[in-house]
């Protein structure tokens, strides 16, 4: 059953309360398109920039933050062999935060925490939603929800938050994060008004007695919306998108319904009245620099628009870290206060991180798909099983795997049939073993194009 449906047409919230629980029964929900709606206003300001010279320049200046780590490699097009050192590493992941308003109790905490990882050589997206309640050890600071970490740093030193949260995420997912993009409520709600509203589908009555008042959070004033197709304005997207209690299906409802807004926002904002209505493109560019910051530079921008265009829509995987399938997180209490836990244990990320590393399949390795065989001596025939798990859990197409091959070798060896037609798949190998690639020709009835044989000398390690 689909949870949500487009409109036949068309075809953040930041309290504090707490615990987040499972109750929305639908598996990994895919195909849906929120990195676009960002991309979409990027790409305005910038295709427009002739038309609104001077007041492209001022707003992206309010925009863009400066960026302290290591930008993606993805981004830098043909990429060397040498500037990929693993698996993953040409992938372009962008940490997209939602905040709540200046003024709104708790404004500063990140409770929208989601990793848009893409791939600009499959152009594959992956959407990642990690729980606001994770409790963490932030770095440079103490445990806590991971939803503090922005603010935590802010409170220290102004500006710094987006570099905490981004390595926060980084040590809990097991990838790198680039770069971010933090937008709050009045930015949503603006856009939406601004592009003449969105129209969206809710499939069930939604009721939330608890959802607070406009003017003063301190005070509830209750959410009703009835099932069926809605055209919503700023105000009503804002609700839909921020409603939890009740029948909302707590964060885990709240994330989807977001994402169906983008979804919303995305379709019209593409439509031609408001790309070229300057008025329109006017009022945007004003919420963006009021509304939005990030680190990407604008020629990174360009390059992710340029990919953005030839992402399928239909391939986006969208997942979120929960309890009732993968069953990588629980509920759990520090003290009287309600948390997210790893199911491995406070701290313990390697389940969360292998089921990542399964997602973001690394799009050279895809591309390639060679055979890869293993060969074990006797007693390394156990190691040469888990390696083969863990090597097809990244993407790598391994062989053979029920009949994995004894031999008696000492040394670990690394052997490439395909005289390196196979390049990036051989040296990925080749780092992860500590070994060097020996081209040799295939042997005679061999189906195999790279061969790994585990000599005497190999040690399964955990981060294999």
């Amino acid at each position: 059953m689909q949870l949500f449906k487009r409109p036949k047409a068309r075809d953040t919230d930041s309290s504090p309360e707490v615990p987040p629980t499972t109750s929305l029964k639908k598996k990994n929900l895919k195909k849906h398109w929120g990195i676009r709606v960002f991309l979409v206003i990027f790409a305005m300001a910038i295709l427009l920039a002739g038309a609104f010279g001077l007041k492209t320049i001022a707003t992206l200046s309010k925009v863009i933050k400066s960026h302290n780590g290591a930008g993606a490699v993805g981004l830098k097009g043909d990429l060397d062999l040498n500037q990929l050192k693993g698996e993953g590493e040409g992938r372009v992941n962008i940490l997209l935060l939602g905040t709540g308003d200046t003024g709104h109790a708790g404004e500063d905490l990140t409770d929208t925490i989601l990793l848009a990882s893409i791939d600009p050589k499959t152009n594959d997206v992956a959407l990642i939603s990690v729980p606001r309640d994770l409790y963490v050890k932030i770095p440079g600071f103490w445990w806590s929800k991971i939803n503090a970490a922005y603010v935590f740093a802010e409170q220290q030193k102004e500006d710094s938050g987006a570099e905490v949260i981004k390595q926060t995420v980084s040590q809990v997912l097991g990838v790198p994060v680039h770069y971010f993009l933090k937008v709050d409520f009045t930015g949503l709600k603006k856009s939406v008004d601004a592009i003449g509203g969105v129209d969206v589908y809710n499939p069930s009555n939604l009721s939330d007695p608890d959802y607070p008042c406009d003017r003063n959070g301190a005070y509830t004033c209750g959410f009703n919306l009835k099932a069926g197709y809605h055209h919503m304005d700023g105000a009503l997207a804002l609700k839909f998108t921020r409603c939890r209690k009740g029948s909302c299906g707590d964060d885990y409802g709240r994330a989807l319904r977001q994402q169906v807004v983008l979804v919303a926002m995305r379709d019209k904002a593409l439509q031609l009245d408001n790309i070229l209505n300057p008025a329109k493109v006017n009022d945007l560019l004003t919420i963006v620099g009021n509304h939005l910051s990030t680190d990407i530079s604008l020629e990174e921008m360009k390059r992710l628009i340029a990919i953005g265009r030839r992402v399928d829509a239909n391939a986006i995987v969208n997942t979120v870290l929960e309890n009732e399938f993968q069953g990588l997180v629980k509920n759990s209490n520090v003290g009287d206060v309600s948390v997210v836990i790893p199911t491995d244990g406070v701290g313990n990320y390697r389940s969360i991180q292998s089921y990542i590393k399964s997602l973001l399949i690394d799009g050279y390795i895809k591309s390639e798909s060679a055979k890869v065989e293993i060969i074990a001596g006797g007693d390394k025939l156990g190691y040469a099983y888990a390696l083969s798990i863990v090597l097809q859990s990244l993407g790598y197409n391994v062989i053979k795997t029920p009949a994995i091959i004894a031999s008696g070798e000492s040394k670990t060896q690394l052997i490439d049939y395909t005289n390196g037609d196979k390049p990036y798949t051989a040296k990925y190998l080749s780092n992860r073993l500590g070994v060097e690639v020996s081209k040799q020709n295939r042997p005679a009835g061999s189906q195999a194009e790279i061969v790994i044989i585990l000599g005497a000398d190999y040690e399964f390690k955990n981060s294999d």
